[in-house]
Parts: structure tokens; C-alpha cells; sequence
């Protein structure tokens, strides 16, 4: 739990540090058959109940943006009013050719528009496998800076470098909690972390007391 921070000169107790949920997700081929207003609404419960382990305490969503799984998670933040961080596999006008079409862009550029702090990580395109670095890193950096992870994620390993199931491995690898959203409907919210013997479930009700920050 928080250690207590130093009263400001009007007796409240300050807490300089926020909760920070990193995001990862599928893109939209990856959410193909999924119920978006259903998932939505997981969503603002993982929200929820990682705001409601220490109401005093802002939360920072941590989203790199992609289409898909980290825009839905990044808007249904900042409708609820939380602050947003952006971290870019790639300068913020070059991640823009990901998305086609105006609209996708213009929510893209939107949203970079709501965070509070946007890492630009200097990612290349040379290559295959070197582009899946560049989106790998921004996971990492995701992971490195999260206290709890947002998934919305199919179960399966990831098809290629820098996917989804690299993430939340890094992250259960790294003991962080990881509230999971299933991409498939009826999308059931767990929490899992990493035992000897692999995944493990946890009741949601477990959670305040995972979280370290």
C-alpha cells in the first residue's frame, strides 16, 4: 500500500505519485466478432477498480495508441477523467501513417492531444523485424513504467514479435498484475498474475494489495 506521505501546510496528506495501468491490446483484426459497447464497459470497470484501490491517488493510463485495444482503453480514460500518458513506437507524425483514413487519424492526433506527457521513442521501418522492435519497445516502456496492466487479449501467444501475448508476458514475468479482458465475447474481466507453474487467477478483490507504487 502507499507510505504515507507529509501533510501540506492545510493538514491534507499529499501522495506526489500517481497509479500508473499500462495498456495493451489487439489491434482490430485482432477484436473481429468482439462486442464493442460490451467492451467498453470492461473496460471502465478495470478502470474502476484499479482507481478505487487508493481514491486519493490520481491514475495515469499509459496507452502507445495503436488502433484497436489502446485507443478504446486511452478514450474511455479520458471520458472518465483520468490523465493519459502516450508513449510512440515511432516520432508522433510518423505513427500517423499506421492509421487510414482521416477519421482514424484525426482521433489518433486527439487523443495525443488529451495526454499529460508523450514519449516519442526513435523506432525504424527499415525492416520487418525491426518495425516489430520498434512496437516492442513502446511495450516495454509500457511495462517498465506500469504498476498494473490492462489487457484486452485473445489467451494466445503472440504471432509475432511485439504482439499482445509479449506484453502481458513481459509483464506477469516483471510480477505485475495484469487485469485481463478476453477479446472474445462476453469479454470476462480476471485478474491474473505469474506463479511456478504459469498463469494464475486472483479475485479481483485481491488487487489493492498487488499493486506497488
Amino acid at each position: 500500500m502507499t507510505v504515507p506521505q507529509p501533510a501540506d501546510d492545510t493538514g491534507t496528506i499529499t501522495h506526489p505519485n500517481p497509479i500508473r495501468a499500462g495498456v495493451t491490446g489487439h489491434r482490430p483484426s485482432g477484436l473481429a466478432g468482439a462486442d464493442l459497447d460490451m467492451l467498453r464497459q470492461r473496460i471502465r470497470e478495470a478502470l474502476t477498480e484499479i482507481a478505487s484501490t487508493e481514491p486519493s491517488v490520481p491514475l495515469v493510463v499509459i496507452s502507445p495508441l495503436a488502433e484497436g485495444a489502446d485507443q478504446l482503453i486511452a478514450r474511455e480514460a479520458v471520458n472518465a477523467g483520468y490523465l493519459l500518458d502516450c508513449v510512440l513506437p515511432f516520432p508522433r507524425d510518423d505513427y500517423a501513417s499506421d492509421f487510414a483514413g482521416a477519421a482514424k487519424r484525426s482521433e489518433y492526433y486527439a487523443l495525443l492531444g488529451s495526454a499529460g506527457q508523450i514519449i516519442e521513442l526513435h523506432g525504424s521501418r527499415e525492416t520487418p523485424e525491426v518495425t516489430d522492435a520498434a512496437y516492442m519497445a513502446a511495450g516495454e516502456h509500457v511495462v517498465e513504467h506500469a504498476d498494473v496492466i490492462i489487457a484486452i487479449w485473445d489467451g494466445a501467444e503472440a504471432r509475432g514479435s511485439g504482439g499482445t501475448g509479449d506484453v502481458v508476458a513481459l509483464a506477469l514475468a516483471c510480477s505485475l498484475p495484469v487485469l485481463w479482458i478476453a477479446a472474445h465475447q462476453p469479454h470476462p474481466l480476471r485478474l491474473i498474475t505469474r506463479n511456478g507453474s504459469g498463469i494464475a487467477e486472483q479475485p479481483i478483490e485481491a488487487l489493492p494489495g498487488m499493486i506497488r507504487f
